[in-house]
């Protein structure tokens, strides 16, 4: 199912619906692996209980899900499927994990052997509105049961509620089937809900032109007459909003993009 363009979450859900996977001739296995390897999952544990659900990508439907997520029956998510997620997820969030966040997961999914896919945790923030009609903060942690021309059919996966957050954060990581390693993260990125959050500050700009200067974070602050903690931040500041890992990487993406 590769293509040219950048498949969105829905975009897949239908062409798969449309291509006829026989999702019921994969094994489902690993539900219990997957959580048992799930040590973020288990520190929860003695603070609040996770939902657990499986999804059926072909379909739509839910195959599993937990009673009272946000306070709905699970009996919501069996009849209705997807769609009443599509409900109850709030807009901003669902434009960025279907446009953004989820043909990320597709592309790194394309580097892994279809039958790898399952040892792959992915997490990320959402906000969804509960029964109430208050919207409430979920983390979702999740892998995924491929087929074999690594296209996700099933994914199964954990939700759990948490306070606020900032910029939206997905994270990838290698479990180890034996459990006898922790998890290995693999790749984090961060996301925005609104585009003008990852904009440069003025201050920030400042501190990139002399970094392309080749100037030092203590030069850089004699030059500002701030701290040489403040320079630092500003430049971790730009590295998260761009998710460059290095300081080169993101001159040279500043200069790229013409923002210097």
């Amino acid at each position: 199912m590769k293509t040219n363009n950048k498949p969105t979450w829905l975009g897949y859900l239908s062409a798969l619906k449309n291509k006829g996977v026989e999702a019921e001739q994969l094994k489902l296995t690993g539900f219990d692996d997957f959580f048992l390897a799930n040590d973020f999952a288990q520190s929860f544990l003695m603070h609040s209980i996770p939902f657990i659900y499986l999804l059926n990508y072909k379909s739509g439907l839910y195959i599993n899900m937990s009673e009272n997520f946000a306070g709905y029956n699970a009996e919501c998510f069996l009849k209705n499927g997807i769609n009443h997620t599509l409900e109850i997820y709030q807009q901003d969030h669902l434009r960025l994990f279907n446009e953004e966040i989820f043909p990320d997961r597709l592309q790194i999914l394309e580097n892994i052997a279809f039958e790898d896919h399952k040892n792959h945790i992915f997490s990320y923030q959402s906000m969804i509105k509960n029964r109430n009609g208050q919207h409430e903060h979920f983390l979702q942690r999740n892998c995924f049961i491929s087929d074999e021309e690594r296209n996700p059919v099933y994914s199964m996966g954990i939700l759990i509620k948490i306070n606020g957050f900032g910029p939206v954060i997905q994270t990838v990581e290698r479990i180890d089937e034996n459990r006898a390693r922790e998890n290995e993260v693999i790749c984090k990125k961060v996301y925005y809900l609104n585009k003008e959050d990852q904009i440069f500050s003025k201050r920030e700009k400042e501190v990139l032109l002399w970094m392309a200067e080749g100037l030092s974070s203590k030069m850089i602050a004699d030059k500002l007459f701030v701290s040489e903690h403040t320079v630092i931040n500003h430049r971790r500041s730009m590295q998260h909003k761009t998710n460059m890992p290095n300081a080169i990487a993101l001159v040279g993406f500043a200069i790229k993009s013409g923002i210097i």
